[in-house]
């Protein structure tokens, strides 16, 4: 063991981990706090990195106004205010012949059927009633999206397939909607609160800002260090500490799990079989490509969707995003940076695929811009588990922070539901029963 005191190690610096670790710290935690994690930064799914001098997110994401959790860290992170940019909750989606526009906040829904603009009307109004947390415990997680908005709510097909699916087909990583219809009331809830926000250097500053408070208060964060054991005493009752790959040990009071599923689930079947058994296995996969732009592909702060039938297994593109329309506007000639996302849980398509695709997409609704002089490949990112699948009935059997070993603590989204503030909340989570442990005499 490590002769360094034994304290709190978090394994991961992904925002579950870093909120567990601020939470701890902000709760008067007194002893050591050490953060593992085994890529080369910190902030896991929801890490930006400069290249060229432009912000390039893993993927696309963004926080809607209605994460409180997830602004309250970036608050106690002292990130300034001004460099939270917010754009609005809606689209423009091409459905394969011309484009609609629609917004959540305010309502927007032309070219639909009168009758659908009541329906989605109402139930934006019934979501906003109540808020979102109580839209988790509704017993309604044993049907689809789809079957709830068609069936229960008596949306068109129109209406779901130029509309919902497009929007939220990126937001589930799922282009059959076939989240539980709790969850969707969720997001809903969330989205209708506000805009959505991009930090100035991307997502990912939330999580650097957050370990730099963390480390000047004292918060020792190891990168470049991979978790390979959990350590137990005798007994195997209690951890006491972790052992990474290079077989360096660090001695612990306690442990949290804070990296994706998948490492949580390896880590902890052979300590805890059956609550390993509970962290899903199915997984939304996503591509993501990143593009400078020697002009600008459109103006405004908006994403711009593909509701286009769909055409078998053809590669297919589903969201664009020129993100520094939104967190770096004006930043001057070739300082433009276009995201692509495509969802690949049902059609899988190959990484060298997703540059022709966006390239054929745009060439389609923008015949006129040159796209081969104008845009340059930066990267493609391949997501292979970038979010469980909040299926129907998943979300009634997942594990919690607990554990079988009172010491040994889960933060992850896969503890509650796959969002950034189900990360968020579930390192609050396990930070909270943390301290209940030290508080009991």
């Amino acid at each position: 063991m490590s002769a360094e005191p034994r304290g709190v190690v978090i394994v991961g610096a992904g925002l579950a981990g870093l909120a567990c670790a601020r939470t701890l710290m902000e709760t008067g935690e007194s002893r050591p706090i050490h953060v593992i994690e085994a890529g080369d930064g910190v902030g896991g799914r929801a890490r930006t990195r400069w290249i060229d001098g432009l912000p390039i997110d893993h993927g696309f994401q963004v926080g809607f106004r209605g994460y409180r959790t997830l602004w309250d860290l970036a608050r106690g992170a002292s990130i300034p205010a001004g460099d939270l940019r917010t754009f609005g909750v809606g689209a423009a989606v091409h459905d394969g012949s011309e484009w609609r526009r629609f917004g959540l906040v305010p309502p927007r829904f032309s070219g639909l059927p009168s009758g659908d603009i009541r329906r989605l009307a109402s139930l934006l109004a019934e979501v906003r009633r109540a808020s979102p947390e109580r839209m988790l415990a509704e017993p309604i997680d044993d049907m689809t999206t789809e079957e709830y908005l068609v069936g229960v709510r008596g949306l068109s097909r129109e209406a779901v397939n130029t509309l919902v699916r497009p929007l939220f087909s990126g937001i589930f990583l799922d282009r059959s909607l076939s989240a539980d219809a709790g969850y969707f009331r969720y997001l809903l809830a969330v989205m209708s609160r506000g805009p959505a926000i991009l930090p100035t250097d991307g997502l990912g500053q939330v999580a650097e800002w957050l370990a730099a408070v963390l480390r000047r208060d004292g918060v020792t964060i190891t990168t470049g260090s991979r978790v390979a054991e959990i350590l137990v005493d005798e007994d195997r009752s209690h951890a006491i500490g972790v052992r990474t790959v290079d077989g360096a040990v660090t001695a612990a009071t306690t442990v949290v799990l804070a990296v994706e599923g998948g490492a949580s689930r390896t880590l902890l079947t052979p300590l805890d079989p059956l609550t390993a058994q509970r962290i899903p296995s199915a997984s939304a996969s996503m591509l993501s490509a990143a593009f400078r732009m020697r002009r600008p592909l459109y103006q405004g702060r908006t994403l711009l969707l593909n509701g286009a039938p769909m055409a078998g297994d053809e590669p297919r593109v589903d969201l664009l995003c020129q993100t520094s329309n939104v967190n770096r506007p004006g930043a001057g000639d070739d300082h433009h940076v276009l995201m692509a996302t495509a969802v690949t849980t049902e059609s899988p398509m190959r990484d060298d695929d997703l540059p022709e695709a966006v390239a054929s997409l745009v060439k389609r609704w923008s015949p006129d811009f040159p796209w081969d002089r104008e845009a340059s490949l930066i990267e493609v990112r391949d997501h292979p588990s970038a979010q469980f699948r909040p299926l129907p009935g998943v979300r009634r059997s997942l594990p919690g922070v607990r554990t079988a070993i009172p010491n040994l603590l889960l933060a992850g989204d896969y503890t509650c539901h796959p969002s950034l503030e189900g990360a968020v909340s579930s390192g609050v989570a396990a930070a909270t029963a943390i301290r209940a442990q030290t508080a009991t005499p």
